[in-house]
């Protein structure tokens, strides 16, 4: 039986009626607590009361979608017949449902015409049931398969795994409304509900996900016929009620398919090989984007490439292809609100055309250096495979070795549906996600542009950022170059016969580098390690000479303190090096615990890590939990979490307080905005009316304000963060660390007294030590050093390995000597058993380690067991000390040597107590979402029973989550802090973010006017189009910036996270992704706006200074950087950019800011010479000396 579902307005119980009536008596559907409806029938009294009282107006449509007959892709086509989407199920009109039609399309494609059509592809039959919940609508539907028949036994993906005759393949669809960029009704002919989501839908067959409707492109259009017309107000209905999101109408039509997506996919990919095109490489990785992410459709793709070989030929491939990547982000949408006419191969050429013309104006202004590659991505989900660069990124040896074949290389990142990694999730498998499509692109390679990209390795970052290399063999000095040649040229890893170690040496290889420096072999010695107990008190750590230590120092390029710790790469070394002033010449020491594999010729010292300053202490859950556990009162965190957030509070003070706030937290230093701040403070200029000063601050104290309630991230003042090394002079007594750092001022401080010592992440009540901080003699060679804590080499057993299981290869270690943290006596340190890593009895081949690059993918549990851990913990009076948590703090452990061993933790080794828990402390839950707005911060709704932070991913349940109030520290530290309260008395006591009317560009206008009158006579506007074009390159790079790095479309990145370089999370605690993004898109941004802000300097041959009379001078009194730097300011305040295409970034004001430092640090030369010129040329005429 088939069933109407009306809900009552308590939510708590629906009406139902048979399908397709409301007559006669329904049935009452309660929904208890243990979430299963249980259906009564309802008295003839009670139903004639319902509808006296509420004539069906009172009941809320919940869920009808039930039977569908027959199914079929559909595609958009426009009206001559080209193809702009594909991808669609498709059922008969005359199903007695809702539904009579659902469509899959995928997006992409562009027109001829001015109607928009769907396309059908191919058929199959299905009876579907679809449910509206808060926050997905999800389609399930059973087909029976006859394994007899000569059918594959797969379907969506997924294999049955079944041994009857038939089997019996249950669909699942979900998709999420978070995902849905337009919801469109259509009446015409037929009645449909079409959405246009940003990704695909996760899949389920059977329990198990699958692959996608199609895993090729990406799947945007989904397309539903309903029964008829009264389904549209139904639908409706649930738009009121804000259970769906909003509808448009529109009409919509379909047409017959004469070709597949994947068909078409193929005929383009030969037709950018066909010979007489020859288009380069770069050319066709554009174009094969264009169509492979939904941008255009294949079909329309294909009409204009005769004029981009009339491009290339004219402009050359690298305009070429930069044309075609701003196409990418400025082609609309292809769906049913867009005009056919702005897809159509001709408007596509033109606007491709104007695309190049602006090009030829603009400066390659950041170009590839060797510590820095231009690399080509693509990211692959269960549904889709979408290309993306190429991006300029840190370089790494392989890399550099062969830099003039960097396109070969690709970047290959395997992710979810909405771009989140993947969680172990122990209540569903992935197993045909991982061992069906991502094993087959592992195995066969990927296929762009004519080359076949196969699996290269990875590093241990980028293994548990889920990314690999992929290479594309290439020609090197007539040798033929792919993965076997370069691995068996990086080091002898014959001997090793487990693939994670040897994929973990490989690796070493593919680790992120700054620089390189070239060391001839001859300096290099080898040391004995120190040993005791079975223990290594000098693993990973080695010296180096002053003559070496200067080579390095040289490389710090945007650091002020000279390092005297190198975290380095060398041949098959891996570890830390330190001065060692005793050390004559030029000469670097390793030990054998650094040298992880022989027998490669390479002779660079590669730096992944400096020590060019010390690094603030800051509390997290783990460490608090355990310092509570050990006896430090409450008040100490509570007087610390108070401190931080008057410190907030003070930040908007001022604007001198508001430049140091910004300068603390390392915001706009590339740009120089604390610089400027002060500037403009000292010219007496006002910056409460500037929108962007104010969206700047509010949002750079949102984001540490977010740290401290979601992250429990507490500063601590009275202590550093540090890189650990050993004591080489054998000075220090066991317990006892010397620790040293070089504050800003460049004053040199030490710590002395008791101290707290540990390191992070710490689960076990033992990981956290006390030990004496203490001085040493002035001649020591230990007072050379600084930015580090320097462990004893004599005891039983060496420090660093009693917290968390450190070691010296690059570790960062905590110390305080707060009294107030420091508890009377520590919790004996863990001591976990070496697991022997997994033998496989032979030499390990690349298939071995792809294999376990996918087992490491599906089998992480490393998020699971801390998120348990922090559950019990809370739970259990006696906190981290109990034997559960103490279980799991070995798991811990197991799990983060995973990636080196090749163990996993398995399902039985958790406690049985991780089975029941059901409710989780309410400081961890998600937050409020948020926007930042020129008006302040707007919160929005709270979302305490929703699971959608980080944890509940890892741990692999998205589904509800109850919460409940903690009494323990973090519970009280967590409900202390009341986001809105504090924003509102923010903005009501400060001085500086009033809620006055504001303009966007308030203050540059201002500067602009006093930078004017300082310099009258100078003429600048010849610069303005030089100006223009790179306002215009720049505000393209912004929005580069923004499509790659936003986590969650459409809610797309702001221009000011950009700016700032940190991401904003919308519901509180910022993801894994989110935080890797963070990172990849400051240094992404750092560096094309330090090479912006050098060209507004420097353009190449100055014509000299045009003054008013139009006389020309040069030399010292040339001016062209001021002046250059005057029109990009112009351009900036009075030219802003207005950005449109797939997303309307609306209008863009950074570029003003970031001209504006750039003028005010060359008026300030101007000015000086204004004064001191005149003097030096009177000087000099009355001695006859030269200057």
């Amino acid at each position: 039986m088939i069933w109407n579902h009306y809900l009552s307005s308590e939510g708590s119980r629906a009406f139902v009626w048979p399908f397709g009536t409301t007559e006669g008596m329904p049935r009452v559907r309660n929904w208890p607590s243990r979430g299963q409806w249980k259906d009564t029938f309802m008295t003839k009294s009670a139903y004639e009361q319902l509808l006296i009282d509420s004539d069906h107006r009172g009941l809320k449509y919940l869920s009808q979608i039930q039977h569908l007959s027959s199914a079929a892709a559909v595609h958009y086509i426009a009206s001559d017949g080209s193809l702009i989407q594909t991808n669609s199920l498709h059922t008969s009109p005359n199903s007695p449902s809702i539904l009579s039609q659902l469509a899959v399309v995928a997006s992409g494609g562009s027109a001829l015409g001015s109607v928009m059509y769907y396309e059908q592809e191919n058929a199959l039959s299905i009876d579907a049931t679809a449910t509206f919940g808060d926050r997905y609508f999800v389609l399930t539907w059973e087909i029976a398969i006859d394994d007899t028949d000569d059918q594959d036994s797969r379907t969506l993906g997924c294999s049955t795994g079944s041994d009857s005759d038939q089997s019996i393949f249950c669909h699942q669809l979900q998709f999420p409304y978070s995902a849905i960029e337009s919801t469109i009704l259509d009446n015409h002919g037929s009645y449909a509900l079409v959405y246009t989501l940003n990704h695909a839908p996760k899949i389920w067959v059977n329990g198990l996900r699958a692959f996608g409707l199609d895993s090729s492109t990406c799947c945007q259009d989904y397309r539903f016929e309903l029964q008829d017309g009264s389904e549209f107000r139904r639908i409706l209905s649930l738009e009121r009620d804000g259970v769906l999101p909003q509808c448009s109408l529109h009409s919509i039509k379909t047409f017959q398919c004469d070709m597949s997506l994947n068909a078409q996919l193929d005929q383009l990919a030969s037709a950018l090989e066909f010979s007489r095109y020859n288009f380069s490489f770069s050319v066709k990785f554009q174009v094969t984007k264009l169509a492979q992410n939904g941008f255009l459709s294949p079909r329309n793709v294909f009409k204009f490439i005769d004029h981009v070989f009339l491009m290339q030929n004219t402009f050359g491939a690298v305009r070429t292809a930069a044309a075609l990547r701003r196409l990418c982000q400025q082609v609309p949408y292809a769906g049913p609100l867009t005009k056919a006419s702005d897809l159509d191969p001709l408007t596509i050429s033109e606007s491709l055309d104007r695309y190049v013309e602006d090009l030829m104006e603009e400066q390659p202004y950041l170009n590839d250096t060797l510590d820095s590659m231009n690399t080509y991505r693509a990211d692959v989900t269960p549904s889709t495979l979408q290309l993306a660069g190429p991006e300029l990124e840190c370089s790494n040896r392989v890399l550099r070795n062969y830099a003039k074949f960097s396109d070969h290389f690709l970047r290959v990142t395997f992710m979810e549906e909405d771009a989140e990694p993947f969680y172990f999730d122990h209540t569903r498998s992935n197993q045909d996600i991982f061992w069906g499509r991502f094993k087959s692109l592992l195995k066969d390679g990927i296929k762009i542009g004519g080359r076949i990209y196969e699996f290269l390795g990875f590093s241990h970052s980028s293994l548990r950022a889920q990314t690999c290399w992929f290479l594309a063999p290439f020609m090197d000095h007539n040798k033929r170059v792919d993965a076997d040649m370069i691995i068996s040229k990086l080091g002898d890893f014959s001997h090793i016969q487990c693939p994670a170690k040897c994929a973990a040496r490989i690796g070493q290889a593919f680790t992120d580098t700054s620089n390189s420096i070239a060391i001839d072999p001859t300096f290099v010695e080898e040391m004995e390690d120190v040993e005791r107990n079975g223990r290594v008190f000098s693993d990973g750590v080695g010296t180096c000479s002053l003559g070496v230590l200067k080579t390095l120092q040289a490389t710090q390029r945007s650091f002020s303190v000279p390092a005297t710790i190198f975290q380095i790469r060398f041949a098959g070394a891996k570890g830390v090096i330190s001065l060692d002033s005793r050390l004559q010449g030029y000469v670097l020491r390793l030990r054998p615990s650094m040298i992880k594999y022989r027998g490669t010729e390479e002779s660079h010292i590669e730096i992944c890590g400096i020590a060019s300053r010390m690094l603030p202490l800051v509390l997290n859950r783990q460490l608090i939990k355990i310092l509570e556990d050990l006896g430090i009162s409450n008040k100490a965190f509570e007087d610390l979490q108070a401190r931080a957030i008057d410190e907030l509070r003070s930040s908007v003070s001022s604007i001198r307080n508001a430049a140091a706030f910004l300068e603390k937290h390392n915001v706009g230093k590339s740009t120089h905005t604390p610089w400027l701040l002060r500037k403009i403070q000292s010219l007496g200029l006002a910056l409460s009316d500037d929108l962007f000063f104010r969206d700047l601050l509010d949002a750079v104290v949102l984001i540490q304000l977010q740290d401290l309630k979601y992250r429990t991230r507490i500063p601590v003042k009275e202590g550093a963060t540090l890189y650990g090394i050993m004591d080489e002079t054998g000075i220090l007594e066991e317990g006892e660390v010397y620790c040293c750092w070089v504050d800003r001022e460049w004053h040199t401080e030490h710590a002395s007294g008791t101290v707290l010592c540990a390191r992070s992440p710490a689960l076990h009540p033992g990981d956290l030590q006390i030990a004496k901080a203490v001085t040493v003699p002035e001649n020591s060679p230990l007072n050379e050093l600084h930015n580090c804590i320097v462990f004893s080499s004599k005891g039983e057993r060496d420090l660093p390995s009693q917290l968390s299981g450190g070691d010296l290869d690059g570790d960062l270690y905590h110390v305080t000597w707060d009294k107030s943290l420091i508890p009377d006596a520590c919790h004996q340190p863990s001591e976990y058993p070496k697991l022997p890593p997994v033998d496989i009895g032979r030499p390990v081949t690349r298939t071995d380690m792809s294999d376990f690059f996918l087992k490491f993918m599906e089998q992480d549990q490393l998020g699971r067991v801390a998120s348990q851990h922090m559950i019990l913990a809370d739970q259990y009076e006696q906190g981290t000390l109990h034997p559960d948590c103490i279980k799991l703090a070995e798991l811990h452990s197991t799990a983060v040597d995973f990636s080196k061993t090749g163990i996993p933790i398995y399902e039985d080794q958790f406690p049985q107590s991780c089975r029941n828990t059901k409710f989780r402390p309410d400081f961890m839950a998600p937050g409020r979402k948020v926007k930042v707005e020129g008006h302040g911060i707007i919160f929005e709704r709270e979302q305490i029973d929703l699971i959608d932070n980080d944890d509940a991913r890892k741990a692999g349940e998205g589904r509800r989550k109850r919460y409940y109030e903690s009494k323990k520290i973090l519970g009280m530290l967590y409900r202390s802090i009341d986001e809105r309260a504090f924003f509102k008395e923010l903005h009501e006591r400060s001085a500086i973010l009033k809620d006055d009317d504001q303009t966007s560009q308030g203050v540059l206008s201002d500067l602009w006017e006093y930078i004017q009158a300082e310099t009258v006579g100078l003429v600048w506007e010849q610069h303005i189009a030089y100006a223009a074009a790179m306002r215009d390159s720049y505000e393209a790079t912004v929005s580069d910036i923004i499509l790659q790095y936003s986590t969650n479309p459409p809610e797309y990145l702001e221009e000011i996270e950009v700016f700032m370089g940190s991401i904003i999370c919308r519901t509180g605690c910022r993801s894994k992704r989110q935080k890797e993004y963070t990172t990849g898109m400051k240094e992404k941004y750092d560096r094309e706006v330090k090479a912006y802000m050098a060209a507004m300097r420097d353009h190449g041959c100055s014509p000299g200074l045009v003054v008013a009379n139009g006389e020309k001078k040069g030399g010292e009194e040339s001016w062209e950087a001021l002046c250059r730097s005057m029109a990009c300011l112009y351009v900036g305040i009075e030219q802003p950019g207005v950005k449109k295409g797939r997303i309307d970034w609306g209008r863009r004001v950074t570029f003003g800011w970031v001209a504006a430092a750039v003028v005010m640090r060359e008026l300030e030369v101007y000015q000086e010479d204004r004064v001191v010129g005149p003097l030096r040329k009177a000087l000099k005429k009355k001695t006859g000396l030269g200057d």
